[in-house]
Protein backbone atom coordinates (compact mmCIF):
# COMPACT_ATOMS: atom_id res chain seq x y z
CA UNK A 1 0.00 0.00 0.00
CA UNK A 2 2.83 2.36 0.66
CA UNK A 3 4.61 1.68 -2.10
CA UNK A 4 1.46 2.38 -4.23
CA UNK A 5 0.68 5.32 -2.39
CA UNK A 6 3.93 6.98 -3.39
CA UNK A 7 3.38 6.00 -7.17
CA UNK A 8 0.40 8.05 -7.23
CA UNK A 9 2.00 11.03 -5.77
CA UNK A 10 4.72 10.54 -7.98
CA UNK A 11 2.33 10.67 -11.01
CA UNK A 12 0.41 13.38 -9.37
CA UNK A 13 3.72 15.39 -8.56
CA UNK A 14 5.14 14.78 -12.17
CA UNK A 15 1.15 15.69 -13.61
CA UNK A 16 2.14 19.15 -11.99
CA UNK A 17 4.86 19.87 -13.52
CA UNK A 18 3.32 19.67 -17.12
CA UNK A 19 -0.15 21.11 -16.65
CA UNK A 20 -0.95 24.51 -17.60
CA UNK A 21 -0.48 27.57 -15.45
CA UNK A 22 -4.07 29.46 -14.63
CA UNK A 23 -4.83 32.74 -13.47
CA UNK A 24 -5.65 33.69 -10.16
CA UNK A 25 -8.75 34.57 -9.10
CA UNK A 26 -8.12 38.34 -9.07
CA UNK A 27 -6.96 38.06 -12.89
CA UNK A 28 -10.61 36.79 -13.45
CA UNK A 29 -12.11 39.71 -11.54
CA UNK A 30 -11.38 42.30 -13.93
CA UNK A 31 -14.30 44.46 -15.74
CA UNK A 32 -12.87 46.15 -18.17
CA UNK A 33 -15.63 48.70 -18.47
CA UNK A 34 -14.52 50.06 -14.68
CA UNK A 35 -10.99 49.22 -14.57
CA UNK A 36 -9.46 48.77 -11.10
CA UNK A 37 -6.16 47.15 -9.56
CA UNK A 38 -7.66 43.61 -10.74
CA UNK A 39 -7.65 44.82 -14.77
CA UNK A 40 -4.11 46.67 -13.85
CA UNK A 41 -2.72 43.22 -12.68
CA UNK A 42 -3.76 41.35 -16.02
CA UNK A 43 -1.46 43.94 -18.65
CA UNK A 44 -0.88 45.37 -20.97
CA UNK A 45 0.88 47.96 -19.41
CA UNK A 46 0.56 51.83 -20.68
CA UNK A 47 4.43 51.51 -21.49
CA UNK A 48 3.50 49.34 -24.16
CA UNK A 49 1.89 51.77 -26.21
CA UNK A 50 3.64 54.10 -28.41
CA UNK A 51 2.71 56.86 -31.02
CA UNK A 52 3.06 55.55 -34.22
CA UNK A 53 4.53 59.02 -35.67
CA UNK A 54 7.74 57.93 -33.14
CA UNK A 55 8.89 54.60 -34.54
CA UNK A 56 11.28 53.44 -37.23
CA UNK A 57 11.21 51.95 -39.79
CA UNK A 58 9.91 48.51 -40.76
CA UNK A 59 11.70 45.67 -40.66
CA UNK A 60 9.98 42.85 -42.17
CA UNK A 61 11.03 40.13 -44.72
CA UNK A 62 12.32 41.21 -47.79
CA UNK A 63 10.43 39.56 -50.80
CA UNK A 64 10.37 39.64 -54.42
CA UNK A 65 8.08 41.14 -56.75
CA UNK A 66 5.38 38.26 -57.58
CA UNK A 67 2.65 37.69 -55.50
CA UNK A 68 -0.37 35.54 -54.88
CA UNK A 69 -3.06 36.43 -52.46
CA UNK A 70 -6.00 34.09 -51.26
CA UNK A 71 -9.28 35.97 -50.60
CA UNK A 72 -10.49 34.44 -47.66
CA UNK A 73 -12.35 36.83 -45.43
CA UNK A 74 -11.75 38.34 -42.24
CA UNK A 75 -13.75 35.93 -40.27
CA UNK A 76 -17.74 37.34 -40.42
CA UNK A 77 -18.82 34.50 -39.43
CA UNK A 78 -17.39 34.60 -35.72
CA UNK A 79 -14.85 30.97 -36.14
CA UNK A 80 -13.13 31.18 -33.45
CA UNK A 81 -11.90 28.79 -30.32
CA UNK A 82 -8.79 28.30 -28.07
CA UNK A 83 -7.46 25.46 -29.31
CA UNK A 84 -4.05 25.10 -31.37
CA UNK A 85 -3.82 21.99 -33.60
CA UNK A 86 -0.20 22.44 -34.55
CA UNK A 87 1.37 23.37 -31.24
CA UNK A 88 -1.19 21.38 -28.87
CA UNK A 89 -2.72 19.06 -31.16
CA UNK A 90 -5.80 16.74 -29.18
CA UNK A 91 -6.30 19.48 -26.42
CA UNK A 92 -9.36 21.62 -25.58
CA UNK A 93 -8.24 25.17 -24.56
CA UNK A 94 -4.07 24.69 -25.46
CA UNK A 95 -3.70 28.06 -26.57
CA UNK A 96 -5.53 29.37 -23.50
CA UNK A 97 -6.46 32.52 -25.44
CA UNK A 98 -8.86 32.62 -28.59
CA UNK A 99 -7.91 32.90 -32.36
CA UNK A 100 -9.35 33.98 -35.11
CA UNK A 101 -9.85 31.60 -37.86
CA UNK A 102 -10.09 32.15 -41.77
CA UNK A 103 -9.92 29.56 -44.78
CA UNK A 104 -10.60 25.84 -43.31
CA UNK A 105 -14.20 25.80 -41.36
CA UNK A 106 -13.32 22.76 -39.46
CA UNK A 107 -9.95 23.85 -37.85
CA UNK A 108 -9.75 23.17 -33.93
CA UNK A 109 -7.81 21.87 -31.97
CA UNK A 110 -8.61 17.98 -33.10
CA UNK A 111 -7.65 18.45 -36.68
CA UNK A 112 -5.27 16.28 -39.02
CA UNK A 113 -4.38 16.70 -42.31
CA UNK A 114 -7.39 14.28 -43.12
CA UNK A 115 -10.15 16.37 -41.36
CA UNK A 116 -8.97 19.95 -43.26
CA UNK A 117 -8.85 17.69 -46.59
CA UNK A 118 -12.24 16.75 -45.83
CA UNK A 119 -13.60 20.34 -44.74
CA UNK A 120 -15.17 23.80 -46.14
CA UNK A 121 -13.57 26.90 -46.89
CA UNK A 122 -14.04 30.25 -46.53
CA UNK A 123 -11.65 31.31 -49.65
CA UNK A 124 -12.87 32.02 -53.27
CA UNK A 125 -10.87 29.85 -54.69
CA UNK A 126 -11.40 26.58 -53.34
CA UNK A 127 -8.20 27.12 -50.80
CA UNK A 128 -8.96 24.99 -47.78
CA UNK A 129 -5.72 25.71 -45.71
CA UNK A 130 -6.02 27.10 -42.18
CA UNK A 131 -4.94 30.24 -41.45
CA UNK A 132 -5.60 31.95 -37.72
CA UNK A 133 -4.42 34.25 -35.12
CA UNK A 134 -5.19 35.19 -31.55
CA UNK A 135 -7.53 37.52 -31.83
CA UNK A 136 -7.90 41.67 -31.01
CA UNK A 137 -10.23 42.95 -27.64
CA UNK A 138 -11.03 46.12 -26.84
CA UNK A 139 -9.81 47.45 -23.16
CA UNK A 140 -11.73 50.55 -22.17
CA UNK A 141 -9.87 50.62 -19.14
CA UNK A 142 -6.49 51.07 -20.24
CA UNK A 143 -7.87 54.53 -21.19
CA UNK A 144 -9.67 54.61 -17.67
CA UNK A 145 -6.00 53.76 -16.47
CA UNK A 146 -4.44 56.43 -17.88
CA UNK A 147 -7.38 59.09 -17.39
CA UNK A 148 -6.35 58.44 -13.29
CA UNK A 149 -2.65 58.58 -14.22
CA UNK A 150 -2.97 61.87 -15.30
CA UNK A 151 -5.18 62.82 -12.26
CA UNK A 152 -3.04 61.88 -9.94
CA UNK A 153 0.11 64.01 -11.53
CA UNK A 154 -2.12 66.90 -12.13
CA UNK A 155 -3.04 66.43 -7.58
CA UNK A 156 0.51 66.22 -7.32
CA UNK A 157 1.38 69.31 -9.54
CA UNK A 158 -1.46 71.40 -7.51
CA UNK A 159 0.29 69.76 -4.16
CA UNK A 160 3.70 71.51 -5.12
CA UNK A 161 2.77 75.07 -6.50
CA UNK A 162 1.00 76.27 -3.12
CA UNK A 163 4.57 75.45 -1.60
CA UNK A 164 6.30 76.79 -4.40
CA UNK A 165 4.24 79.84 -4.21
CA UNK A 166 4.85 80.31 -0.30
CA UNK A 167 8.40 80.30 -0.87
CA UNK A 168 8.80 82.56 -4.35
CA UNK A 169 5.80 85.42 -2.77
CA UNK A 170 8.39 86.62 0.38
CA UNK A 171 11.38 87.20 -1.48
CA UNK A 172 9.02 89.06 -4.37
CA UNK A 173 7.59 90.91 -1.60
CA UNK A 174 11.39 92.36 -0.30
CA UNK A 175 12.55 93.02 -3.58
CA UNK A 176 9.74 94.93 -4.46
CA UNK A 177 10.02 98.33 -2.52
CA UNK A 178 13.90 98.28 -3.67
CA UNK A 179 13.52 98.20 -7.16
CA UNK A 180 12.73 101.29 -9.07
CA UNK A 181 11.94 99.19 -12.78
CA UNK A 182 8.37 97.55 -11.09
CA UNK A 183 6.74 98.92 -13.97
CA UNK A 184 8.87 98.06 -16.86
CA UNK A 185 9.11 94.66 -15.60
CA UNK A 186 5.53 94.98 -15.40
CA UNK A 187 5.39 95.41 -19.66
CA UNK A 188 7.80 92.79 -19.70
CA UNK A 189 5.72 90.11 -18.22
CA UNK A 190 3.37 89.79 -21.00
CA UNK A 191 5.46 89.43 -23.44
CA UNK A 192 7.43 87.07 -21.54
CA UNK A 193 4.10 84.73 -21.09
CA UNK A 194 3.52 84.50 -25.34
CA UNK A 195 7.55 83.56 -25.40
CA UNK A 196 7.23 80.42 -23.10
CA UNK A 197 4.03 79.20 -24.76
CA UNK A 198 5.24 79.59 -28.05
CA UNK A 199 8.04 77.19 -26.90
CA UNK A 200 5.82 75.02 -25.11
CA UNK A 201 4.13 74.58 -28.29
CA UNK A 202 6.89 73.98 -31.01
CA UNK A 203 6.17 70.32 -31.29
CA UNK A 204 2.42 70.29 -31.63
CA UNK A 205 2.98 72.20 -35.46
CA UNK A 206 5.64 69.60 -36.02
CA UNK A 207 2.72 67.21 -35.57
CA UNK A 208 0.03 68.20 -37.30
CA UNK A 209 2.47 68.64 -40.16
CA UNK A 210 2.75 65.07 -39.88
CA UNK A 211 -1.27 64.60 -40.08
CA UNK A 212 -1.48 67.21 -43.30
CA UNK A 213 1.48 65.60 -45.09
CA UNK A 214 -0.42 61.85 -44.16
CA UNK A 215 -3.58 63.55 -45.32
CA UNK A 216 -2.15 64.40 -48.13
CA UNK A 217 -0.65 61.18 -49.45
CA UNK A 218 -4.03 59.27 -48.01
CA UNK A 219 -1.76 58.50 -44.85
CA UNK A 220 -5.97 59.13 -43.09
CA UNK A 221 -8.55 56.78 -45.34
CA UNK A 222 -10.98 56.14 -43.10
CA UNK A 223 -12.94 58.00 -40.26
CA UNK A 224 -12.11 56.96 -36.82
CA UNK A 225 -16.02 58.09 -34.91
CA UNK A 226 -14.49 56.26 -32.01
CA UNK A 227 -11.86 58.64 -31.46
CA UNK A 228 -13.93 61.77 -31.85
CA UNK A 229 -15.00 61.20 -28.31
CA UNK A 230 -14.46 59.46 -25.25
CA UNK A 231 -18.18 57.73 -24.91
CA UNK A 232 -16.20 54.55 -26.08
CA UNK A 233 -14.69 54.53 -22.81
CA UNK A 234 -18.16 54.40 -20.47
CA UNK A 235 -19.16 50.93 -21.59
CA UNK A 236 -20.33 52.20 -25.43
CA UNK A 237 -17.50 50.31 -27.53
CA UNK A 238 -20.15 48.42 -29.37
CA UNK A 239 -21.99 51.47 -30.43
CA UNK A 240 -18.45 53.15 -31.27
CA UNK A 241 -17.38 50.01 -32.51
CA UNK A 242 -20.38 50.47 -35.41
CA UNK A 243 -19.46 53.34 -35.81
CA UNK A 244 -16.30 52.67 -37.09
CA UNK A 245 -17.84 50.56 -39.96
CA UNK A 246 -16.69 52.65 -42.55
CA UNK A 247 -13.21 52.58 -41.63
CA UNK A 248 -10.89 49.97 -44.10
CA UNK A 249 -7.59 50.88 -45.53
CA UNK A 250 -6.78 52.24 -48.92
CA UNK A 251 -3.61 49.89 -49.09
CA UNK A 252 -5.47 46.99 -49.60
CA UNK A 253 -9.33 46.34 -50.23
CA UNK A 254 -11.91 44.29 -47.61
CA UNK A 255 -11.62 40.88 -49.09
CA UNK A 256 -15.78 39.30 -48.45
CA UNK A 257 -15.70 35.34 -49.50
CA UNK A 258 -17.63 34.30 -52.15
CA UNK A 259 -17.94 30.30 -51.00
CA UNK A 260 -20.41 29.94 -53.68
CA UNK A 261 -18.49 30.91 -56.65
CA UNK A 262 -16.92 28.52 -58.45
CA UNK A 263 -13.08 28.73 -58.78
CA UNK A 264 -10.85 28.25 -62.07
CA UNK A 265 -9.59 25.25 -60.41
CA UNK A 266 -13.03 23.10 -60.35
CA UNK A 267 -13.16 23.52 -56.27
CA UNK A 268 -16.33 25.23 -54.71
CA UNK A 269 -16.06 26.55 -51.47
CA UNK A 270 -18.35 25.85 -48.48
CA UNK A 271 -20.88 27.84 -47.22
CA UNK A 272 -21.08 26.63 -44.11
CA UNK A 273 -19.14 28.24 -40.89
CA UNK A 274 -18.16 26.13 -37.32
CA UNK A 275 -19.05 29.15 -35.17
CA UNK A 276 -17.05 28.39 -32.12
CA UNK A 277 -16.60 31.60 -30.55
CA UNK A 278 -20.39 32.56 -30.95
CA UNK A 279 -21.53 35.99 -32.05
CA UNK A 280 -20.78 37.02 -29.03
CA UNK A 281 -23.27 40.15 -29.05
CA UNK A 282 -24.59 39.83 -25.63
CA UNK A 283 -24.56 42.99 -23.39
CA UNK A 284 -21.32 43.38 -21.51
CA UNK A 285 -21.47 42.45 -17.68
CA UNK A 286 -23.05 45.66 -15.68
CA UNK A 287 -20.55 46.94 -13.30
CA UNK A 288 -22.37 45.65 -9.85
CA UNK A 289 -21.22 42.37 -11.46
CA UNK A 290 -17.40 42.96 -10.87
CA UNK A 291 -15.90 39.26 -10.25
CA UNK A 292 -18.22 37.33 -11.83
CA UNK A 293 -18.25 35.41 -14.72
CA UNK A 294 -19.85 36.46 -18.16
CA UNK A 295 -23.25 35.29 -18.76
CA UNK A 296 -22.84 32.94 -21.72
CA UNK A 297 -22.87 34.66 -24.94
CA UNK A 298 -21.20 37.67 -23.32
CA UNK A 299 -17.71 38.61 -24.61
CA UNK A 300 -14.99 36.53 -21.98
CA UNK A 301 -17.43 33.89 -21.51
CA UNK A 302 -15.95 31.59 -24.31
CA UNK A 303 -13.38 29.36 -23.58
CA UNK A 304 -9.97 30.59 -23.25
CA UNK A 305 -11.73 34.27 -22.18
CA UNK A 306 -12.48 35.58 -18.47
CA UNK A 307 -11.09 32.19 -17.03
CA UNK A 308 -7.76 33.19 -19.15
CA UNK A 309 -7.49 36.64 -18.15
CA UNK A 310 -8.58 37.64 -21.42
CA UNK A 311 -11.23 40.24 -21.35
CA UNK A 312 -13.04 42.71 -22.93
CA UNK A 313 -14.77 42.88 -26.37
CA UNK A 314 -13.99 40.95 -29.54
CA UNK A 315 -13.13 42.93 -32.57
CA UNK A 316 -13.75 41.65 -35.72
CA UNK A 317 -11.04 42.48 -38.33
CA UNK A 318 -12.11 45.37 -40.88
CA UNK A 319 -9.48 44.00 -43.63
CA UNK A 320 -7.23 40.68 -43.99
CA UNK A 321 -4.93 39.98 -46.62
CA UNK A 322 -3.28 36.76 -47.29
CA UNK A 323 -0.16 37.20 -49.35
CA UNK A 324 2.13 35.01 -50.89
CA UNK A 325 5.22 36.61 -52.12
CA UNK A 326 8.47 35.74 -54.11
CA UNK A 327 12.22 35.95 -53.04
CA UNK A 328 14.48 37.82 -54.19
CA UNK A 329 17.31 35.54 -54.84
CA UNK A 330 15.95 32.21 -56.60
CA UNK A 331 12.55 31.12 -58.00
CA UNK A 332 10.10 29.51 -55.45
CA UNK A 333 9.14 26.00 -55.20
CA UNK A 334 5.87 24.72 -54.28
CA UNK A 335 4.85 23.94 -50.65
CA UNK A 336 4.03 19.92 -49.74
CA UNK A 337 0.56 20.03 -48.97
CA UNK A 338 -0.04 19.65 -45.41
CA UNK A 339 3.35 21.89 -44.43
CA UNK A 340 2.61 23.50 -41.09
CA UNK A 341 3.93 27.19 -40.52
CA UNK A 342 4.12 29.22 -37.21
CA UNK A 343 5.56 32.99 -36.82
CA UNK A 344 6.35 34.50 -33.60
CA UNK A 345 6.45 33.40 -29.99
CA UNK A 346 3.24 33.56 -28.04
CA UNK A 347 5.23 33.77 -24.83
CA UNK A 348 7.62 36.07 -26.20
CA UNK A 349 7.33 38.38 -23.12
CA UNK A 350 8.73 35.50 -20.75
CA UNK A 351 10.82 33.11 -23.47
CA UNK A 352 12.78 36.69 -24.69
CA UNK A 353 12.63 38.22 -28.08
CA UNK A 354 14.51 35.16 -29.88
CA UNK A 355 11.65 33.76 -31.96
CA UNK A 356 9.42 37.08 -31.51
CA UNK A 357 7.54 38.11 -35.00
CA UNK A 358 5.71 40.58 -33.91
CA UNK A 359 5.05 44.01 -36.03
CA UNK A 360 2.24 46.45 -35.53
CA UNK A 361 1.25 49.49 -37.55
CA UNK A 362 -1.21 52.23 -38.76
CA UNK A 363 -2.19 52.43 -42.21
CA UNK A 364 -0.65 55.27 -44.00
CA UNK A 365 2.12 54.25 -41.85
CA UNK A 366 3.14 51.20 -43.29
CA UNK A 367 6.68 51.96 -43.61
CA UNK A 368 7.27 51.71 -39.84
CA UNK A 369 6.60 49.24 -37.71
CA UNK A 370 7.15 48.37 -33.90
CA UNK A 371 6.90 45.37 -31.53
CA UNK A 372 4.79 47.49 -29.54
CA UNK A 373 0.96 48.32 -29.41
CA UNK A 374 0.75 51.53 -32.04
CA UNK A 375 -1.29 54.56 -31.07
CA UNK A 376 -2.17 55.66 -34.80
CA UNK A 377 -3.71 59.20 -35.44
CA UNK A 378 -7.27 59.78 -35.73
CA UNK A 379 -8.79 58.08 -39.02
CA UNK A 380 -6.25 55.44 -38.93
CA UNK A 381 -6.71 51.84 -38.64
CA UNK A 382 -4.07 49.39 -36.07
CA UNK A 383 -2.58 46.99 -38.37
CA UNK A 384 -0.64 43.61 -37.58
CA UNK A 385 1.75 42.15 -39.82
CA UNK A 386 3.01 38.74 -39.52
CA UNK A 387 5.60 37.42 -41.79
CA UNK A 388 5.96 33.46 -42.35
CA UNK A 389 9.08 31.88 -42.42
CA UNK A 390 9.79 30.75 -46.25
CA UNK A 391 13.24 28.90 -46.01
CA UNK A 392 11.98 24.93 -46.35
CA UNK A 393 14.40 22.16 -45.49
CA UNK A 394 13.25 20.14 -48.62
CA UNK A 395 11.79 17.14 -46.55
CA UNK A 396 9.60 17.56 -43.40
CA UNK A 397 6.42 19.27 -43.43
CA UNK A 398 6.48 19.54 -39.93
CA UNK A 399 9.11 19.20 -36.85
CA UNK A 400 9.31 19.23 -32.95
CA UNK A 401 9.94 22.72 -32.31
CA UNK A 402 7.25 23.60 -35.27
CA UNK A 403 10.79 25.75 -36.56
CA UNK A 404 13.50 23.54 -38.00
CA UNK A 405 11.50 22.60 -41.22
CA UNK A 406 11.33 25.86 -42.61
CA UNK A 407 13.57 29.11 -41.26
CA UNK A 408 13.47 32.93 -42.28
CA UNK A 409 15.62 34.39 -44.83
CA UNK A 410 18.60 36.62 -43.66
CA UNK A 411 18.15 40.42 -43.97
CA UNK A 412 18.75 40.69 -47.26
CA UNK A 413 15.97 38.01 -48.28
CA UNK A 414 18.69 34.89 -49.02
CA UNK A 415 17.42 31.66 -47.74
CA UNK A 416 20.44 29.60 -46.14
CA UNK A 417 21.96 27.18 -47.45
CA UNK A 418 20.30 23.46 -48.36
CA UNK A 419 16.72 25.34 -47.39
CA UNK A 420 14.51 26.21 -50.58
CA UNK A 421 12.60 28.82 -51.29
CA UNK A 422 8.63 28.91 -50.86
CA UNK A 423 6.15 31.23 -51.60
CA UNK A 424 6.39 33.40 -48.03
CA UNK A 425 3.06 34.22 -46.49
CA UNK A 426 2.05 37.96 -45.15
CA UNK A 427 -0.60 38.41 -43.34
CA UNK A 428 -1.76 41.56 -42.95
CA UNK A 429 -4.64 42.54 -40.27
CA UNK A 430 -6.43 45.67 -39.90
CA UNK A 431 -8.91 47.31 -37.29
CA UNK A 432 -10.66 50.10 -36.01
CA UNK A 433 -10.25 51.18 -32.36
CA UNK A 434 -10.94 53.92 -30.21
CA UNK A 435 -7.90 55.93 -30.41
CA UNK A 436 -5.32 55.71 -27.33
CA UNK A 437 -4.19 52.50 -25.45
CA UNK A 438 -7.67 50.74 -25.90
CA UNK A 439 -7.09 47.59 -27.03
CA UNK A 440 -4.69 44.21 -26.24
CA UNK A 441 -4.31 41.10 -28.02
CA UNK A 442 -5.06 38.00 -26.32
CA UNK A 443 -2.48 35.95 -24.50
CA UNK A 444 -1.11 33.77 -22.21
CA UNK A 445 -2.15 34.94 -18.66
CA UNK A 446 1.27 34.66 -17.13
CA UNK A 447 2.50 37.16 -20.46
CA UNK A 448 0.51 40.56 -19.12
CA UNK A 449 -0.94 41.03 -22.93
CA UNK A 450 2.46 42.01 -24.38
CA UNK A 451 2.26 43.36 -27.38
CA UNK A 452 5.92 40.61 -28.09
CA UNK A 453 3.92 38.03 -28.18
CA UNK A 454 1.72 38.47 -31.41
CA UNK A 455 1.92 35.06 -33.53
CA UNK A 456 -0.03 33.05 -36.29
CA UNK A 457 -0.07 29.84 -37.75
CA UNK A 458 -0.67 28.71 -40.96
CA UNK A 459 -1.57 24.65 -42.32
CA UNK A 460 -1.36 24.59 -46.08
CA UNK A 461 -4.26 22.46 -47.70
CA UNK A 462 -4.53 24.04 -50.93
CA UNK A 463 -5.19 21.23 -54.00
CA UNK A 464 -2.07 20.82 -56.33
CA UNK A 465 -3.01 22.58 -59.33
CA UNK A 466 -3.98 26.20 -57.09
CA UNK A 467 -0.36 26.20 -55.23
CA UNK A 468 1.16 24.97 -58.63
CA UNK A 469 -0.52 28.14 -60.19
CA UNK A 470 0.17 30.17 -57.55
CA UNK A 471 4.27 29.37 -57.87
CA UNK A 472 4.28 30.26 -61.93
CA UNK A 473 2.13 33.46 -60.83
CA UNK A 474 5.31 34.40 -58.63
CA UNK A 475 7.76 33.26 -60.54
CA UNK A 476 7.02 35.50 -63.36
CA UNK A 477 6.55 38.03 -61.45
CA UNK A 478 3.12 39.06 -61.42
CA UNK A 479 0.41 39.94 -58.95
CA UNK A 480 -2.41 37.28 -58.67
Amino acid sequence: MRKRALAMAGALLAGSLILPSFPTPAFAACDPRIGGAECDALGPALSDFVDIRRVGRANGVVAGGGSFTSQCGRNERGHRNSDNHIVAPGVTNGAHHVHDYVGNVTTNGFSTDQSLAAGGTTCRNGDRSAYFWPILRLRPDLRLQGQNNNQDNQRQQQQQDPNQQQQQDPNQQQQDPNQQQDPNQQQQDPSAQPQQQQQGDQAAPNDQAVNDQAAQQGDQPVNDQAGNTGQADQGQQPAANAGNGAAQAQTFSRQQPQPQNQSRFGNRGDNGGNNNGGNNGGQQPQPGQTGQPPRPGQDGSEIGGFADGNVGQILTPRAVQLQFRGNRFSRVVAMPRFLRVITGDAKAATNGPANARAQWTCSGFQNRATDKYPICPRGSLVMRILDFPSCWDGQNTDSANHRTHIVFPDQSGRCPQGTRAVPQLRMTLAYAVPQGASFAVDAFPEQKHSPITDHADFHNVMPNNLMNFMVQCINRNRRC
